[in-house]
């Protein structure tokens, strides 16, 4: 482990820490990470469109913690009618009709859940599906934060 992987590391501990939520660490350790163009360095894998229209989500490492963020999406119409409702698309939607918002998934917390958990939000306009964590488990496994090798195309 280098120095920044461990500053890192003891960052995330104290983040979590002074968070009465982990969801809300996580989340806002991503968007820290993010914005500060330091995603890069912590990144283990990502996952991207077959037709090559879009990332659709990243995998990261802090520490102990593999966290995968699922960009935001949105659902044809046709298909957000069929697997949404009115109510729930005004409460949970970026702009009350199809606009999804993305999710950051600690990997490790969702795989001891059980061998078919996943996450159910990896979609573009040509994909519509899920990933099991044991899958993204696997696949990061060995990768050093910062050298994510080749992406899984869905």
């Amino acid at each position: 482990m280098s120095n920044t992987d461990a500053d890192l590391a003891l960052w995330w501990i104290a983040l979590e820490a002074k968070s009465k939520d982990r969801q809300a660490a996580l989340d806002s350790a991503h968007q820290w990470l993010r914005d500060a163009g330091a995603l890069p360095k912590v990144t283990t894998h990502k996952y991207v469109c077959q037709r090559g229209c879009k990332l659709i989500a990243t995998v990261f490492q802090i520490g102990d913690v593999v966290a995968c963020a699922v960009e935001d999406y949105k659902l044809s119409p046709e298909l957000n009618l069929s697997e949404s409702t009115e109510a729930g698309r005004a409460r949970n939607t970026l702009d009350g009709r199809g606009h999804w918002p993305g999710h950051v998934y600690d990997v490790r917390q969702l795989a001891a859940s059980g061998p078919n958990a996943s996450m159910d939000d990896m979609i573009c306009s040509h994909h519509h599906g899920k990933v099991l964590a044991s899958d993204v488990l696997a696949a990061v496994d060995g990768v050093r934060p910062g050298h994510p090798g080749a992406p899984t195309r869905l």
